[in-house]
């Protein structure tokens, strides 16, 4: 069973409206949550300190995780997205994900406060109402109004990293099914096969995307853009991501780049998504067409897995920790963006992943693990005080195609 709700407190609204308490990385770490844009969680430990709201984008990120958990739970394997979306936070689904829904305090579950209203809400559904009175006969429809705004590009070309994490937002609520041929005119989904067609990339080197066809190696259920990034969020930060991505490419001349692991050429194209696979941010070069970035001061490495090997759509892309033999699983990463973490060191599944990169001792215990992004962080050996991103090995250290003997180093 879950544990219990933690029921409403006489705490001010304002208490909590500064900081966001998404486990994990925050997408606008430098913005305060607005209350009235926020989402509020519910924390089961009485004592908790560390807040009640996120950000929206946050959430629906933070909401994306705890889905793919809910998706190899019990019953809920049945379900369909739809209703895996509707049961998530009622009892019927959240008996069954409250485990990956847990606190930064470390002694609680998070929950969605389904009861609570945002203030102002029946204010701004009243001027709703009142535009909707005014508007005229053979005025603009809302659709055209979205597809200029989707054209539009922001006016900076800053190679510099977008200032939030990198980490894609997505949120199931509104993931309708890809185009997966070429649109027809007048179609429904012409809106988004348009939009891509028109965007000009960085320089004009790289592919512009007509169709979505590539994605039918995916299993239909995953074909949305929920799991497939596939819109420009100007304000939000993903369109920075967008522009730091190919901004960095174009600097270096590189209109393709390969896959970390098996070394296919993909095709970048200059609107979401990006690359056939994901981009993803490392303290190190895993491969020698890594692109060398700095990220607020610190070095980094643009690297790309292809959207095959993040699937493990043959057994010749699989790949399994060389020292407890567990596959390694890449398949509910949202494709075509970018993270700014090492996604292969973000979920170690044995103590010898845990281990000081100088002397080898263990830096955590056993049990003890900390957010996706952290493990590509620089950290203090508590044994020999070296300072080093420990987490974050060789990827032909950690990973082999096969799982014994255990000298056997995948190339």
């Amino acid at each position: 069973m879950a544990p219990r709700r933690q029921g409403a407190t006489g705490e001010r609204e304002s208490d909590d409206s500064h900081g966001c308490c998404v486990p994990g990385e925050c997408l606008r770490p430098r913005e305060p949550v607005r209350v009235e844009d926020a989402i509020r969680v519910l924390c089961n430990n009485d004592t908790c300190a560390v807040g009640r709201y996120m950000h929206r984008e946050c959430f629906e990120q933070w909401e994306a995780g705890v889905l793919a958990y809910l998706k190899s739970c019990g019953r809920a394997r049945s379900w369909s997205e739809r209703q895996r979306h509707q049961n998530l936070w009622t009892k019927k689904g959240y008996d069954l994900a409250f485990k990956a829904c847990g606190c930064r305090c470390g002694r609680g579950h998070l929950k969605k406060d389904l009861d609570w209203t945002p203030p102002g809400t029946a204010i701004r559904a009243d001027d709703e109402k009142k535009k909707r009175r005014r508007a005229r006969p053979g005025r603009t429809p809302a659709p055209v109004d979205v597809r200029s705004r989707a054209f539009s590009l922001s006016s900076s070309g800053s190679c510099s990293p977008p200032s939030a994490s990198s980490e894609p937002s997505a949120s199931p609520t509104h993931a309708p099914p890809l185009n997966l041929t070429p649109a027809k005119r007048n179609s429904k989904p012409e809106l988004v096969s348009d939009r891509i067609r028109a965007g000009a990339g960085a320089n004009g080197i790289f592919s512009r995307r007509l169709d979505f066809s590539t994605f039918n190696l995916l299993p239909k259920h995953k074909v949305n853009s929920y799991q497939i990034k596939i819109e420009d969020e100007g304000n939000h930060g993903n369109d920075d991501t967008r522009l730091f991505i190919l901004s960095t490419l174009a600097g270096q001349h590189k209109p393709r780049v390969s896959c970390a692991l098996c070394k296919e050429t993909l095709h970048v194209f200059d609107r979401y998504p990006l690359v056939d696979g994901t981009f993803f941010l490392s303290p190190r070069q895993h491969m020698s067409s890594a692109v060398e970035v700095k990220v607020e001061g610190r070095t980094q490495y643009l690297t790309c897995v292809c959207m095959g090997c993040l699937e493990r759509c043959d057994l010749d892309r699989t790949i399994r920790c060389r020292f407890c033999g567990q596959k390694w699983d890449g398949s509910s990463l949202v494709l075509g963006t970018m993270y700014s973490y090492d996604i292969f060191m973000a979920t170690p599944c044995c103590a010898e992943r845990l281990k000081c990169n100088n002397c080898y001792k263990p830096l955590l215990h056993p049990h003890q693990r900390l957010n996706y992004s952290d493990y590509s962080h620089p950290v203090t050996c508590p044994h020999c005080r070296v300072v080093d991103t420990h987490f974050v090995k060789p990827l032909s250290y950690c990973f082999t195609k096969r799982v014994f003997p255990l000298f056997q180093q995948w190339p």
